[in-house]
């Protein structure tokens, strides 16, 4: 009996939520917090000297304090900064989505000295012997607020206290006093409580101060600007275009391969792309290159909950099974393998949240945002939606499924159970995978020992020229001036209150003694007269280093906690496989941008990163089906292995096909149809997903039938060895004289 009423109800909820979404989503799209990169921002140029007198400034000391800076950026929830030294003693600050610039300003310089005195008046604590993010607010008697502090050095607290007893001590703010303690106790914890007649927001206020800590230079502010967009207007139009040409074929791609479940799978993704955006507007996130990286993973991940669900639906179906018996079972298989993939891809992404910084934080926070909506949006809405359009028994023909009759078996027939999946035996031609994969392994590693990596200018130290025109200029100008001048800038940007001020970045250090920057100047002087300034510096990239470094820890923790959860998840041989997999993965793409003197630059770390959770979510759900597959074959011979694993390939076949095409589309549009500042970055997420979808098929598969294999033949030797040497027969005598008998041979 046909259902109207679910029907309806069904109906009414596309229908409002396309509606909300319609509403909404030009106030969405219009409050996305874009990086610099793709809509520019805020810059802040300071030049650093020392708080003592003829104090000297080294590198580490400049270093650290463009640190201090960057955390204090991310405790404003302005996220993904550009940060970087320059000459001996200048830091450029770059920010997006500032909204009160003059606040960002004071809070970046302040606090200039935090210091803690002695009654006599002598420095006995800086800022910087406080621990990191530790101070904060505590309530005593009658529920006045209090302040808790904690010392990195708890010997040099203990020593204080003790000789400063009863006696009293002064946080202080350059000339500000903050509040005047008595030490009442000696302490030997390195944590203190400050009492004093204040309020909440007053103590909330001394507790940011003291959590800032001490920025290790004082800072001056030289100039600070608006900037342009380092990829320009036409770029980010471009990028946005590539990226609708992709969303629009993801689901018409979804639409004829399933039918009305790619209908709501088309549906839910839309729902979860607003609602991910819309989220991230409310964390007031900002969307850089690497962000759009996490999204297009995010969409991959997305999609493939929907292929994993949909394609078991189709087994059920072809079982038999009515629609909303094949719902219940096919929902009860999938979710488990979605799960798997996902939680092994949130691993990575917190792992890469709280070890790496700026860029990867940014990525990461999206892929988490990502993964959670997608469960939310793409399982279990979606199952809802499903359950109950099969309710109303209107489409229940196969046919609106994916599914033929000819598949479908009839079950008081006792029909056989049609070939649906071809038969490709993967495991054949495994050593000729390994030989391949060993091969390209080999020549990236002398390609790297050779030429090593063409490192962008994030990585290289290199000259930036500030030139003050006085008259306003576009970015296109800027660099066709530069570019007749006979140079090739990395980058360009366009900044001042009337976009007159040009920074010109490249990556090597022009040179002075045949006065390479001063024909630059006379290019813009012939344009623009000769009343313009000019200022030169070295930049060092030795933050954006460090962030590289970051990001290969992080690779290597993220990996560990994998190798953790899928041992525990499965069992040790797919943990090690997984890895080897992954591994093989990244360093395939850093060979081909060796091979090829690829430029390697920041982004070209996000679309690592997006290569790590794309190949580690795609190897866990053919595990699972190797793991489902296993429990009901006693797989003992390499035969049996092999037929088991071939088999299992070939049932998730269609899977792998199916999302990798879909992440693919994504991220061929922005390689075609995008501009061309991201084409580098395209490119190498571009061939990481093929080897991704090549590795988890070919590679780690086959990693583990050997692995298996061969503890298999390791348990048949042992039980051979036991076999033959069997363990001496026990011991007739009593309790008492066996005691006696080892004693009496003990003695001997």
């Amino acid at each position: 009996m046909l259902n109207y009423t679910r029907m309806a109800a069904f109906l009414l909820t596309i229908t409002i939520t396309l509606s909300i979404i319609g509403f909404t989503i030009p106030n969405v799209l219009s409050n996305v917090k874009l990086g610099l990169d793709l809509k520019g921002g805020f810059e802040v140029l300071y030049e650093a000297s020392s708080f003592e007198e003829n104090g000297a400034i080294t590198l580490d000391s400049l270093r650290q304090t463009a640190k201090s800076l960057e955390k204090r950026i991310n405790a404003l929830g302005t996220t993904e900064p550009e940060i970087w030294t320059e000459g001996s003693n200048r830091i450029r600050v770059r920010l997006a989505g500032v909204a009160d610039e003059q606040r960002v300003r004071e809070i970046l310089k302040k606090p200039a000295q935090l210091t803690v005195r002695g009654p006599d008046g002598a420095i006995e604590l800086n800022g910087s012997d406080f621990l990191e993010g530790a101070s904060s607010i505590v309530y005593g008697e009658l529920q006045k607020p209090l302040i808790r502090v904690q010392v990195k050095d708890k010997q040099k607290l203990l020593e204080i206290s003790t000789r400063l007893l009863h006696q009293k001590i002064t946080f202080q703010l350059d000339d500000t006093v903050l509040v005047e303690p008595v030490i009442l106790v000696v302490l030997t914890e390195g944590i203190s409580t400050l009492t004093g007649n204040y309020t909440y927001d007053q103590a909330k206020e001394i507790v940011d101060t003291i959590n800032l800590g001490a920025i290790p230079l004082k800072l001056t502010e030289k100039y600070a600007q608006s900037v342009g967009a380092s990829l320009g207007q036409l770029s980010l139009e471009q990028t946005v275009m590539a990226g609708a040409y992709a969303s629009i074929v993801i689901l018409l791609f979804m639409l004829v391969l399933y039918r009305i479940p790619g209908f709501i799978a088309s549906f839910t993704l839309i729902t979860y792309s607003w609602l991910l955006l819309g989220i991230m507007n409310w964390l007031g996130a900002t969307l850089t290159l690497p962000g759009i990286a996490a999204f297009v993973l995010g969409i991959g991940m997305a999609v493939d909950a929907n292929v994993i669900t949909y394609e078991r639906l189709k087994d059920e179906m072809r079982t038999g099974l009515s629609l909303l018996s094949a719902l219940r079972k096919g929902y009860k298989n999938s979710f488990r393998t979605i799960m798997d993939s996902h939680v092994t891809t949130i691993i990575a992404a917190v792992v890469l949240f709280y070890v790496g910084t700026g860029a990867i934080k940014g990525f990461a926070l999206t892929l988490v945002l990502s993964i959670g909506l997608s469960i939310l949006t793409n399982v279990y809405f979606s199952q809802w939606l499903l359950r109950m359009l099969a309710k109303t028994d209107i489409f229940n023909n196969p046919l609106f499924f994916g599914v033929s009759r000819k598949q479908v078996v009839a079950i008081d027939k006792n029909e056989p159970m049609p070939l649906v999946h071809r038969a490709f035996d993967f495991v054949k031609h495994r050593k000729l995978y390994f030989f391949i994969s060993i091969l390209v392994t080999v020549i990236g590693i002398g390609s790297l020992l050779v030429h090593g990596l063409n490192y962008g200018v994030d990585f290289k130290a290199g000259t930036t020229i500030d030139i003050a025109l006085g008259k306003p200029i576009e970015k296109n100008k800027a660099e066709e001036i530069v570019r007749k001048a006979g140079f090739d800038p990395s980058v360009v940007t366009v900044g001042g209150g009337q976009q007159d001020r040009v920074t010109v970045r490249f990556d090597r250090v022009l040179n002075a003694d045949i006065g390479e920057s001063d024909r630059i100047l006379s290019a813009f002087a012939v344009e623009y007269g000769n009343g313009i300034g000019k200022e030169e510096n070295t930049v060092d990239p030795g933050i954006a280093k460090e962030l590289a470094f970051q990001a290969i820890v992080a690779v290597a923790v993220a990996s560990i906690g994998i190798m953790l959860y899928v041992t525990i998840r499965f069992e040790w041989g797919f943990a090690v496989a997984a890895i080897i997999a992954l591994v093989h993965d990244v360093f395939f793409v850093i060979s081909v941008f060796s091979i090829l003197k690829l430029e390697v630059n920041l982004p070209f770390i996000a679309a690592i990163l997006t290569i790590v959770g794309y190949s580690i979510n795609d190897t866990v759900v053919i595990f699972d089906r190797i793991r489902e597959n296993l429990r009901f074959a006693r797989a003992k011979t390499w035969e049996d292995l092999t037929s088991l694993v071939n088999l299992s390939i070939n049932q998730t076949l269609v899977r792998s096909v199916n999302t990798a095409v879909t992440v693919l589309i994504a991220s061929i549009a922005l390689l075609v149809w995008g501009s061309d500042s991201i084409n580098l970055f395209s490119l190498a997420m571009t061939v990481g997903l093929v080897v991704g979808m090549y590795s988890s098929i070919y590679i780690a598969s086959q990693v583990w039938l050997t692995l298996k294999f061969k503890s298999i033949q390791r348990l048949e030797r042992r039980a051979l060895y036991l076999k033959n040497n069997p363990p001496p027969p026990p011991s007739p005598l009593p309790p008492e004289e066996v005691f006696e008998s080892y004693e009496h041979t003990y003695e001997k």
